[in-house]
């Protein structure tokens, strides 16, 4: 039997060089094994409301215990409790979110993105909503978890082309999937097995737009630390014009207690 892996991990946020207000937040909880990032959505002070919303809620439902868990619809009768536990949570968050952006005018139409994981024992769920990505370093290799929620995305997928009068660029930022967009949400999950070595990137698309996958891959190589790599990656991304807000949450598994 192999022995049990230990959890590091480190998390930072940067409201980038193009931004007055960061709508990023993020979780990093190893007493509950929960490592989340969320992108907030929404004019005035919205998107940050959302983005709070939704790593608070998650959190706190994680935490307590309690609250309704259902089998989701057409989700796989073998689910694990896990799974079910955190998309059960997100679906909380997006009911609220969805709410308060209905009775506030100030926080009319908010949303955020969620990208999450969720650790017990030898398991690992990552569940996300929208364009924040979860990237597994493993063996010098980096490799996408998730698939963005985006109008580019949707149509690359179809094989559909973009109607000539829509920008790919905006294509590629519009997203077609968040918390609180509706009264219901789709999330989309996945349960991994760490293997000792493995290193997970939760980040917001202030890192993924800017900086491309060969530079990420090159600055989780270098670092050990993981607090200096989140930063690391956050200078790289403003060092490319910090277009957006860039959050960073880094999770590595190491061999022994």
């Amino acid at each position: 039997m192999n022995p049990p892996l230990h959890i590091e991990a480190a998390g930072d946020s940067d409201v980038g060089h193009q931004r007055e207000h960061n709508e990023d937040s993020f979780a990093v909880d190893l007493d509950l094994g929960l490592f989340v990032v969320a992108d907030g959505i929404g004019g005035a002070a919205g998107g940050e409301v959302a983005s709070r919303m939704a790593v608070d809620i998650v959190r706190s439902f994680c935490k307590d215990g309690e609250g309704e868990i259902t089998q989701p619809t057409g989700y796989d009768e073998e689910v694990t409790p896990l799974e079910l536990r955190l998309v059960s949570s997100i679906w909380r968050a997006n009911e609220r979110i969805f709410e308060v952006g209905q009775r506030d005018p100030l926080c009319y139409g908010m949303g955020t993105t969620f990208a999450g994981v969720y650790v017990d024992g030898s398991s690992a769920c990552i569940a996300h909503v929208g364009d924040s990505r979860v990237y597994r370093y493993r063996k010098r290799r980096l490799e996408r978890l998730t698939e963005d929620h985006s109008l580019w995305n949707e149509h690359l997928n179809t094989g559909e082309q973009l109607p000539d009068d829509v920008d790919p660029l905006l294509a590629r930022n519009v997203v077609t999937r968040a918390l609180g967009m509706g009264k219901t949400v789709d999330v989309a999950t996945r349960v991994e097995r760490p293997e000792a070595g493995d290193l997970l990137l939760i980040c917001s698309d202030g890192l993924s737009g800017p900086v491309p996958e060969l530079e990420i891959a090159e600055l989780l190589a270098q670092e050990s630390d993981l607090a200096a790599t989140a930063r690391s990656l956050i200078d790289r991304a403003n060092q490319h014009g910090g277009p957006d807000n860039v959050t960073c949450v880094l999770v590595r598994w190491n061999a022994g207690g």
